[in-house]
């Protein structure tokens, strides 16, 4: 064997040869103490502060000069070790940085333990270039190296222990974030060390232990970091995004960009790296096919080591991809929670103006800025790319193909240039038609959202097929622009492959600045309140005297700053108080008016809730908040939580005070009827809840809160007269509120009456302050004048009356449409034999390149080959377009499919399953899940198609080519897929979870926009906030998991494929005889192959993540149902032609394990009549409406019009009832639409049912302009009417389907007295002009509502214990209705009395009640 040559001598030494080779006393020292510094610096962080940039610097310069002088004439007694002062500096300057890394502190240690790495590390690289180099490039070197120079070889390796493993394998310690608040369990991810975090082994034991056990809930993911929360998030960076703070008017992308800088800039070095170590192979295959082409490496390395650089270069690029990737969806993850918490906050500042315009706030806007947009801005998030990537990339590929082809190579470049003007309009076009595509989204999204919030409506009216095609036509506009969009993405993607990553990340970045611009609109257009308003006027007080009061001077209030009224022009409402309007504190003060007078709008302006418009420059109106405020609305809000938590609603629990409370709400029987007492979940929007039980709750959270005010809006509305009673007994007369301030609406001014101190009237948004309430006295007077002419008029009428693969096969199924087999078989045809023609366009270059081999340059024909290279790919462009068209019509087929499918079968749900399941979890399915199969899973599952037949295609012609390596090419693709399949099973949980840690996060949304102004006047903002954040935590930390595990099989893949790329160019090289035209076919179709089997592995899983979208879908395809509308008897087309109803032995129960709600009702009810239906709350009556039209489970037989109902489909049966439910429903939109959906009826009609229904006597004081019209705006739920509105407007859509049995669930409970008498009056003269032959139900607590019916049912405990006349009933001594209207009369007496009127009133109740009577 040869000695070593005198080349390799003398290029060996270096300042770290020296370091090692002093005498043997230095060199058993000097080792370990290098290694124990390096233990000691692993323990620093894995970037280098600026900080010591200069210092590291200087040290470079410091080796560089021992490098020169080690390789002067002295070098031999250097290598002898005759120069001990540089190893004395050097290992005391080791020595030095070693001893203060342990003695300092952590960030100063932290500090200089990077700086001794530096050190190491150049000693390293210096002496690696020494030692390493001559033997990659020569063979001779390579032998004398291993003969010669072994202690050098262990010096290096020693030095590469102590300077790199070492380091990349100790864990990291933990620091915390807030040092007052550490984690018990800090994430693996902060103490993994850098080799652990480079390949992500810290998640090792969760893949493990997800293939070992069905579903991985939340608890066993690894605890979310403390750098991650949205508490510590929110405290350093949501004042730089909130446009009220830091963030100002700038778009919220420049005030991310401005948060997460420091991420930014990692993620831009990383880019440079990963731009650059991609070239790696391409280079390494040049110098390959050239040492081919030769056979000899003249200067250049051996081939050995271009072979190792087709596995290091991917395994670089992969770690500097994979670094990327780390910190921009972990940059994602905390903008995302940050994003969220801020809509959040500036959602809880902006006005409840309730518009119903597209520029408006709304829940269904709100859901879809943080689903949909969110979602969106995701794909977006690779904006970098075009910024550092690219053009990097594009700078290293023009100067490579200059120095492959010269001058041609600017020729390709200005083709390139060439085609940005044709992308540039493609990509306008697409960013004009992806804002329309949103757009549509939000209006499908908001109707579905209205039709679920009134889906019982829906349901009761019969009214679920013309639903489902109202939402289907909104659909198809939507699913157009989103076909025009994919349209555009494929023009798109198909010039990408001229410039192939700039197009990927500029068609998401386009989808993204739309989503960004609509968040952006959002923060900067919604209108906020007064105190948040810049230029707003807000709340003041004129004098410090003052600022005790509550009340108003000189003040006016308007809905909205921009029209100075509601959300709609045409009535512009006003709220005036003219001179001072103080309540009396320490007392009760009430709130009087008509419906629609502005008695709740009183209330909100005084919580600051309307825009204050002075009307002199001493105006003001205050409300003092240092002792609390409290507010009941008249539309009860409650929390998706326990009765307790929402009594409680954050306070302190007092057991007795609480127990007070309970007893003074009339709680208590309630909480005997839960199982689980007040811990029982009372369901979204309180589905669980009757309204009474509702409006009780409410007024326990007021109650048990220690405001010292206390604004409760017609909390009573909803109670029976007993429970009335009771309430101003117990709780208003009792000693909770005593020396408390409380100001309440309602219309019960005989029950309210001896407790009132204050008066308050209202009239056409006019209030005044009053204790003259003998107006009242009058109204009532007439009310009971009225009601005793209707008693005896009935009495005389009555007499002339005789008496997941499944998801998978779910999309399959949709995407075939009715043509499976035929749409199949032409995209796989269509695609596989583009796929085919582009290996044939890879080989063919190789063989155009051999042909200047074989043939002079002269003989070869370019412009033949150029030809026939140009026709191969017009081909290959052809049959691939024609694949993705075919793909994207059927994707949208399917996607217009499947949402049908989901709408059907919710409007077919079960009321038990509406009761059971949040709106927010079905308006996900709608939005996030719809989403997913709108433009993700198409997507993704294109791409897998795509990916698998290429790589089927590049495998082949490797395994054809090369046979040998078949088996290679087998084991390859088994432990790709075996690592998939880890991935897959811990994915596949941690993905659900992660949607299920999304619905509760939309739904406290959605939640706290419904009870925006009760949130406010409790000053619980905070309190909703923090509880955010908590969930908010929980989703992002299966988020963080989730993305980690992506990348965790993502860098095994991809060193699977660098492993499998140099096996192959090593048997090319060294084990066959392939020249170099074949030789690179081969290699490039590895090299591609290797990369592309990542992703296909990433869009596998990508798919089968997405397909979790499938499985909730399918799962909303099968829940409970009812049975179709067409299922059964189609009744006669003149049925019905009367109202009579005969019930026999009926019994219902809402759930078949449930109790019976009702037990053998029967009775007769003749067409024509009247019914009054009476009971204290929860005796059954609301349950006997559904089971009338077979909304619940029944037994017993009913027959309407002489058809028993039970073998009726659902359809014709309840088209032909109407039912005016406890709650009134409307739908965004003008008020036509919401009488009149479908558009069936003239306008005539509709304004003469808002006349019968009672509008016109209520707005016969209001000017033109001021009056509700056809044409008045509705937003969503009817937020922008009062109650007693909404009930008016739901009676008159109940009079226009002009039924023959007509049912009211008190469905005038929250409207005046007089407006109630006159309504009742329009009902009856209505019915008696179509000829006497409807009927009417009438379900209320007010008694004198009921008066006039012909009989009237008294309930108790879903049993009937009395039906007769209201004549007949008051006889009975100790009858049931008896006992209810003596109450009622013992009310009014005592209202009478302090009125000093008991004299004349009482011998007018005698004359009237007691006529004929022995008593």
């Amino acid at each position: 064997m040869k000695p070593p040559s005198t080349m390799t001598e003398k290029t060996a030494p270096g300042v770290c040869s020296h370091l090692y080779a002093s005498a043997p006393d230095q060199n058993s020292t000097g080792l370990p103490f290098s290694l124990l510094l390096s233990c000691i610096m692993s323990l620093s962080a894995a970037y280098v502060p600026s900080c010591i940039t200069a210092a590291s610097a200087s040290l470079l310069v410091l080796h560089s000069a021992f490098t020169y002088v080690s390789r002067d004439s002295r070098y031999q007694e250097l290598e002898e070790g005759s120069d001990p002062l540089r190893n004395c500096i050097i290992y005391g300057y080791s020595s030095f940085l070693a001893t203060a890394t342990m003695l300092l502190r952590y960030k100063s240690s932290k500090i200089l333990s990077i700086h001794l790495e530096v050190v190491l590390l150049t000693s390293l690289v210096v002496y690696g270039l020494n030692i390493v180099v001559p033997i990659i490039v020569s063979a001779e070197n390579i032998v004398g190296h291993c003969e010669g120079s072994t202690k050098s070889w262990v010096k290096f390796i020693a030095l590469l222990l102590g300077a790199v493993l070492l380091p990349l394998l100790i864990p990291r310690q933990y620091v915390p974030v807030d040092p007052k608040n550490p984690l018990s369990a800090p994430n693996p991810e902060q103490t993994a060390s850098l080799l652990s975090l480079v390949f992500f082994t810290y998640l090792d034991s969760l893949v493990w232990k997800a293939s070992k056990v069905p579903h991985l809930s939340t608890e066993a993911l690894p605890p979310l970091s403390d750098n991650d929360q949205a508490r510590i998030l929110r405290a350093k960076a949501l004042s730089m995004l909130d446009p009220l703070s830091g963030g100002g008017s700038r778009h919220i992308f420049f005030n991310i960009i401005h948060v997460f800088s420091g991420d930014m800039a990692s993620m831009s070095i990383a880019l440079i790296c990963n731009a650059t170590t991609a070239f790696v192979p391409a280079v390494s295959t040049n110098r390959l096919l050239v040492y081919l082409e030769t056979r000899e490496s003249g200067n250049d390395m051996l081939p050995w080591f271009w072979i190792s650089l087709l596995f290091v270069g991917p395994v670089l690029a992969s770690i500097s991809v994979e670094w990327y990737m780390r910190i921009v969806l972990r940059t994602f993850v905390r903008a995302e929670a940050l994003l969220t918490e801020l809509i959040f906050e500036h959602a809880v500042r902006a006005r409840a103006k309730s518009d119903a315009g597209d520029d408006g706030q709304s829940n269904a806007n709100i859901d879809t800025l943080i689903t949909v947009d969110l979602h969106t801005m995701e794909e977006g998030q690779h904006f970098l790319v075009l910024v550092t990537f690219v053009p990097v990339q594009l700078i290293i590929c023009i100067v490579f193909l200059y120095k492959l082809l010269g001058w041609s190579a600017f020729v390709g470049l200005g083709l390139t240039l060439v085609m940005v003007p044709i992308t540039g309009t493609a990509t306008k076009s697409l960013h004009s038609v992806q804002h329309e595509k949103m757009k549509k989204t939000d209006s499908r999204v908001q109707i579905f959202t209205d039709v679920v919030n009134v889906l019982r409506m829906v349901k009761l009216f019969g009214w679920e097929e013309k639903m489902s095609e109202k939402i289907a036509q909104k659909r198809a506009v939507e699913l157009k622009a989103s076909r025009k969009a994919r349209l555009i993405e494929l023009l798109l993607i198909v010039i990408r492959n001229q410039i192939q990553l700039a197009f990927i990340r500029g068609t998401e970045c386009v989808k993204a600045k739309v989503s960004m611009d609509r968040i952006h609109k959002f923060l900067q257009s919604t209108e906020l309140l007064d105190s948040f308003e810049n230029s707003g006027t807000t709340a003041r007080v004129s004098n410090e005297e003052y600022s005790d009061k509550i009340g108003f001077h000189n003040a006016s209030f308007t809905w909205s700053i921009s029209t100075g009224g509601t959300a709609s022009p045409s009535r512009n409402f006003v709220l005036t108080v003219a001179g001072d309007l103080h309540f009396k504190p320490n007392a009760l003060n009430l709130v009087v008016g008509p419906t629609g007078s502005g008695k709740t709008s009183l209330l909100l302006a005084l919580l600051g809730e309307m825009h204050f418009a002075p009307l002199s420059n001493d105006a003001w109106f205050n409300l003092p908040r240092s002792g609390g405020i409290a507010y009941a609305a008249q539309e009860s809000w409650v929390l998706n939580e326990t009765i307790r938590d929402n009594i409680l609603f954050g306070s302190p629990y007092d057991e007795d005070r609480y127990e007070k409370v309970i007893k003074s709400c009339a709680l208590e029987r309630d909480l005997t009827l839960f199982a689980a007492g007040d811990q029982t979940e009372i369901g979204e929007k309180g589905l669980t809840l009757s309204g009474g039980q509702k409006a009780r709750l409410t007024l326990a959270r007021a109650v048990y809160s220690k405001s010292s005010i206390l604004l409760l809006d017609d909390t009573m509305a909803a109670l029976d007269v007993h429970t009335s009673k009771w309430i101003v007994d117990e709780c208003l007369s009792g000693d909770l509120l005593q020396d408390r301030t409380v100001i309440m609406v309602s219309h019960n001014v005989a029950l309210l009456s001896p407790l009132v101190q204050c008066y308050v009237t209202m009239k056409d948004g006019i209030a005044t302050h009053s204790n003259d309430v003998e107006a009242y006295l009058d109204s009532s007077k007439e009310l009971l004048e009225q009601l005793e002419e209707r008693v005896d008029s009935d009495a005389k009428e009555e007499k002339k009356v005789d008496s997941s693969n499944v998801g998978r096969l779910l999309y399959i199924t949709a995407l075939g449409g009715k043509h499976p087999f035929i749409f199949f078989i032409t995209f796989f045809s269509c695609l596989a034999t583009s796929h085919l023609v582009g290996v044939v366009q890879t080989w063919y270059l190789g063989y155009w390149a051999s042909q200047y081999n074989d043939y002079p340059p002269a003989e070869v024909s370019a412009s033949y080959y150029l030809a026939v290279y140009g026709l191969i790919f017009l081909i290959w462009l052809i049959l691939l377009s024609l694949a993705h068209v075919e793909f994207i019509m059927a994707s949208v087929g399917a996607s217009e499919l499947i949402h049908h499918q989901l709408v059907e079968s919710v409007l077919a749900a079960t009321f038990r399953w509406l009761d059971e399941t949040p709106v927010s979890r079905i308006i996900t399915r709608s939005t996030q899940d719809i989403g997913s199969v709108d433009f993700a899973l198409p997507m993704i599952a294109s791409r897998v198609c795509d990916i698998t037949i290429s790589l089927l295609f590049k495998i082949g012609a490797v395994v054809i080519f090369t046979p040998t390596f078949l088996l290679p090419s087998i084991v390859l693709v088994a432990l790709g897929t075996w690592v998939g399949s880890l991935y897959l099973r811990a994915q596949s949980s941690v993905k659900r979870e992660m949607s299920i840690a999304k619905a509760p996060v939309i739904g406290m949304m959605g939640a706290v926009s419904t009870g925006i102004v009760s949130v406010r006047a409790y000053s619980a903002q905070n309190q909703f906030a923090d509880l955010l954040m908590t969930r908010i935590d929980h989703y992002s930390r299966s988020a963080r998991v989730f993305h980690n595990l992506q990348r965790w099989m993502a860098i095994r893949t991809e060193t699977l494929a660098g492993i499998f790329s140099a096996g192959l160019a090593w048997y090319l090289v060294y084990f066959t005889n392939s020249n170099a035209s074949a030789t690179g076919f081969l290699l490039n179709l590895a090299v591609t192959f290797s990369g592309g089997i990542v992703w296909w592995v990433i869009a596998v899983n990508g798919l089968e993540a997405e397909s979790n979208c499938l499985e909730r879908l399918e799962s909303y395809l099968q829940i409970d149902q009812e049975a179709r509308l067409n299922d059964g008897r189609i009744p006669p087309a003149h049925w019905p032609s009367s109202g009579e109803l005969r019930v026999e032995n009926l019994s219902a129960k809402y759930a078949p394990d449930d109790p019976e709600v009702l037990h053998g009702l029967s009775f007769h009810i003749k067409s024509g009549e009247r019914i009054g239906v009476v009971g204290r709350t929860g005796s059954g009556k609301s349950t006997l409406t559904l089971a009338l039209l077979r909304c619940i489970l029944t037994r017993g037989d009913v027959f309407y019009d002489g058809i028993l109902t039970s073998t009726l489909n659902l359809d014709s049966l309840r088209s032909q009832i109407t039912i005016i439910p406890q709650t009134p429903e409307l739908i965004s939109g003008n008020l036509r639409q919401n009488l009149d959906p479908f558009e069936e009826h003239a306008d005539y009609v509709l304004n003469d049912a808002l006349k019968s229904a009672g509008l016109v006597s209520l707005q016969e004081d209001l000017e033109n302009e001021d009056k509700v019209n056809l044409d008045t705006p509705i937003s969503s739920g009817g937020a922008n009417l009062s109650v007693g509105q909404r009930q008016i407007i739901a009676l008159a859509r109940a009079i226009v389907r002009q039924s023959k049995l007509l049912i009211l669930d008190e469905a005038t409970s929250a409207i005046d007295y007089k407006t109630d008498a006159i309504i009742q009056e329009s009902l009856r003269n209505e019915y008696n002009a179509r000829g006497g032959d409807a009927t009417i139900i009438t379900i209320a607590h007010r008694l004198q509502t009921v008066m006039d019916a012909s009989r009237i049912m008294v309930l108790d405990a879903g049993r009937i214990v009395e039906f007769d006349s209201p004549k007949a009933l008051l006889q009975k001594s100790t009858g049931h209705f008896r006992t209810m209207q003596w109450f009622r009369i013992r009310l009014i007496d005592t209202f009478y009395q302090r009125l000093h009127l008991q004299a004349s009133i009482f011998s007018w109740r005698k004359s009237f009640f007691w006529s004929g009577s022995s008593t």
